[in-house]
């Protein structure tokens, strides 16, 4: 009776820098760093952050596979194998239960080849985490890897219910406001400004157990709006000079002033105005790592065109100058990690417009976290280490993830 083949597609995250890295860092040899997929009936099966998905065989963005493994053939039908994958995807492989060390993409691969085959996945990919914990290194760096969820994008959600990540429709705008209606609220959470208490409801269902992004609390605010009047509002219109002076008083008497949304556009401007030297940008990013903490501003940046100057300036990371400049960039995207929404929007994998570019938000932020990462200057790389903890109480990419792991290791 013949049956449907059954292949383990294995990838190497590191792209073969764990093999030639790991034993001056680890004191072992480690070949790769692994993630695994199931493919039968002519479809891809993984797991991952998002939950279970499938797509065409090497159809993620990791490409073809690295080596590809054959566990025999299965006489289980396809119907039967569906059934099994959504009653995995609503118990023991839903989004939540993800883990990257302990319930990861490899479990599940061993699990379901069990399942097809009787046959499991080779030992050293599902006994990866546990030699890695095993060193010293291993051990400094669990608390960082633990905060992780990775999912390689180019998959399409199998059985249970939907994570909490919304999936965009194709071709919509990240830079545009989106209607509420019809939506969820986890979609809306995503893609509108909230209400504090929604924001709060959402960060509860999304964040990782029960972490919380560090908040960066050391702007001196008095110093710093001085220098906004002093550096910044001689470029301003009339108009734009009075947002900005009142944006300076609400910054330092926020219980006694109301907030004025169009500054936030005002001081995008700032950042992208050519004829402001960099060294006058820099009381304009302390400025809004302040302000990004508080829901009425967490709501402007959520708004219209207001990130898009944010991204393009984030996009000429690694030429700002001065050093305090990075340094308080990296700041402000730790502080906006902690709103759920300016998170979500953070760590989009859609692209969106930039001049004549189309580029991808999360690439953008990883760039630059990874520029700061391996910077010579502590005080930068600290920083940039916050950040990565921040970011990684979302949902990153697996190209992402293993970006930042990369640059932790060379840190």
């Amino acid at each position: 009776m013949s049956g449907s083949p059954v292949k383990l597609y294995v990838y190497d995250l590191s792209r073969g820098m764990a093999r030639s890295m790991s034993l001056p860092l680890l004191g072992r040899q480690i070949d790769g760093i692994w993630h695994t997929a199931i493919v039968v009936f002519e479809e891809e099966f993984f797991f991952g952050g998002g939950g279970i998905e499938s797509c065409a065989p090497g159809g993620t963005i990791l490409g073809p596979p690295g080596s590809v493994h054959d566990l025999g053939v299965t006489q289980i039908t396809r119907e039967i194998f569906t059934d099994y994958l959504s009653e995995l995807g609503s118990s023991t492989f839903s989004g939540e239960t993800y883990h990257l060390l302990q319930h990861n993409c490899n479990n599940f691969s061993s699990e379901v080849a069990q399942f097809l085959t009787g046959n499991d996945v080779p030992g050293h990919i599902t006994n990866l985490p546990n030699e890695m914990l095993a060193t010293p290194f291993g051990q400094m760096i669990r608390p960082m890897i633990e905060s992780m969820s990775v999912s390689p994008g180019g998959g399409q959600p199998v059985g249970g219910p939907p994570s909490w990540r919304v999936r965009e429709p194709a071709g919509s705008s990240p830079w545009a406001p989106q209607s509420n209606s019809g939506q969820t609220p986890s979609a809306q959470g995503s893609n509108s400004a909230q209400t504090q208490s929604q924001s709060t409801q959402a960060k509860q269902k999304s964040r990782k157990g029960d972490r919380e992004a560090i908040v960066l609390k050391d702007v001196k605010i008095a110093g710093v709006a001085a220098s906004l009047r002093e550096k910044v509002l001689p470029s301003l219109t009339e108009a734009e000079r009075k947002s900005v002076e009142q944006f300076c008083d609400y910054l330092q008497n926020q219980n006694g002033m109301q907030f004025n949304r169009e500054v936030v556009r005002i001081l995008g401007r700032c950042l992208l105005n050519e004829t402001l030297s960099q060294e006058a940008k820099l009381p304009v990013v302390q400025a809004l790592q302040a302000a990004v903490i508080r829901p009425e501003v967490q709501g402007a940046l959520l708004s219209a065109d207001t990130h898009s100057p944010v991204v393009v300036f984030l996009h000429r990371f690694d030429t700002l100058q001065p050093l305090m400049l990075q340094v308080a960039a990296t700041k402000m995207l730790s502080n906006i990690c902690s709103d759920q929404g300016s998170h979500d929007w953070l760590l989009r994998t859609q692209q969106g417009p930039m001049g004549g570019e189309q580029v991808v938000n999360q690439q953008v932020v990883v760039k630059a976290t990874v520029t700061g990462l391996l910077s010579e200057e502590t005080d930068l790389r600290k920083n940039a280490t916050v950040l990565v903890y921040n970011l990684c109480l979302g949902q990153v990419t697996e190209d992402s993830a293993v970006e930042l792991a990369s640059a932790l290791l060379k840190t």
